[in-house]
C-alpha cells in the first residue's frame, strides 16, 4: 500500500519537476519596464541529455546574438532608465529550433517541453506588454546570418507582423529615415530592404520566421514584431550594440512608444 502511494505521488510530481527543469535549462527570462521584448532563439550552446541532433533544417548557432541583446538591454537602461524584456534560449539549436512551429522544432518528443517552455514565456511577456502598454509594444527577434555578412535584413512578412504599426504610421515606420533599419543605415550599416525601397517586400530568405508570425500584431493577441538578421561582419563590430540601442530608443520615441 505504501509503495502504491509512493508511485502515485511520483507520477504526480515528476511531470512538474521535469517541466521546471526544462524551463530553467533552456531559457533565460528577464522582465523589463520598456514596451520592448528582445527574443534570442538561436545562440544557445547547452544540450539536454543525450537526445540526437536535428537532421532537418538549419542547426547553425547565431553566434553573438545573445551578447548583442544583453548589451543592448544594458545600454537602453543607461539611456532611458528602463530595461527591455528579454527571452534568451540556452539550449542548442541542434536539439531545439525555437523559431519553427512545434511540428518542425524537434526530432525527439522528449524535447517538446523545452520548446513549449520557451514559447510559454514569450507568450506571457507579450500578454504582459499588451496589458501594460495599450499604446503599443514591440518584439524584436534577434538573429544572425552569414549569407551576406555585411547586410542586416528586416523580416516582417512584408509588413504583416507589424500591421498595427503600419496602420498608425504608414510604411515609413518600417522603412524610412525613422524606422529601425533606417536609423541603422544612417549609422553606416547596409540594410535590406533599403530605406528608400519602393515597397515592403523582403528577401524571402529572411522575411520573418515563426516567432514574429506567432506573436505579431496581425493577431488579436499579438504586438508589432520585427525579425532582424544581422550579418556576420555587423555582429563583429564593437559599435553594433550601441548603434542598435540608439536606433531602438530613437524609433520608440518617434513612434510614441516612449516619451521623447
Amino acid at each position: 500500500m505504501i509503495r502504491r502511494h509512493l508511485l502515485i505521488l511520483l507520477a504526480t510530481l515528476l511531470p512538474s519537476l521535469a517541466a521546471a527543469y526544462e524551463a530553467s535549462a533552456v531559457l533565460e527570462a528577464r522582465a523589463g519596464s520598456l514596451p520592448l521584448l528582445l527574443t534570442v532563439p538561436h545562440d544557445g550552446n547547452d544540450f539536454l541529455g543525450f537526445h540526437p541532433s536535428r537532421t532537418q533544417g538549419a542547426t547553425v548557432r547565431d553566434v553573438g546574438t545573445r551578447d548583442l541583446a544583453e548589451r543592448v538591454a544594458d545600454l537602453l537602461q543607461q539611456q532611458t532608465g528602463r530595461r527591455p524584456y528579454l527571452v534568451i534560449a540556452k539550449v542548442s539549436r541542434k536539439q531545439v529550433d525555437m523559431n519553427r512551429p512545434e511540428s518542425e522544432a524537434v526530432e525527439s518528443g522528449e524535447l517538446l517541453p523545452a520548446y513549449r517552455a520557451y514559447h510559454a514565456q514569450v507568450a506571457a511577456y507579450v500578454a504582459e506588454l499588451r496589458e501594460k502598454f495599450p499604446g503599443g509594444a514591440l518584439l524584436i527577434d534577434v538573429h544572425g546570418q552569414s549569407g551576406e555578412p555585411n547586410t542586416t535584413f528586416r523580416g516582417t512578412r512584408a509588413g504583416l507582423t507589424a500591421s498595427r504599426l503600419l496602420g498608425r504610421f504608414g510604411p515609413s515606420a518600417l522603412q524610412g529615415a525613422n524606422s529601425i533599419t533606417g536609423l541603422l543605415a544612417a549609422r553606416g550599416y547596409t540594410v535590406n530592404p533599403a530605406p528608400d525601397a519602393p515597397d515592403l517586400r523582403e528577401d524571402p530568405r529572411y522575411a520573418g520566421g515563426y516567432t514574429v508570425f506567432a506573436y505579431g500584431s496581425h493577431r488579436p493577441e499579438g504586438i508589432d514584431a520585427i525579425q532582424l538578421e544581422f550579418g556576420r561582419q555587423h555582429r563583429a563590430s564593437s559599435r553594433l550594440a550601441e548603434d542598435l540601442a540608439a536606433a531602438l530608443s530613437g524609433f520608440m520615441a518617434s513612434h510614441a512608444l516612449i516619451a521623447r
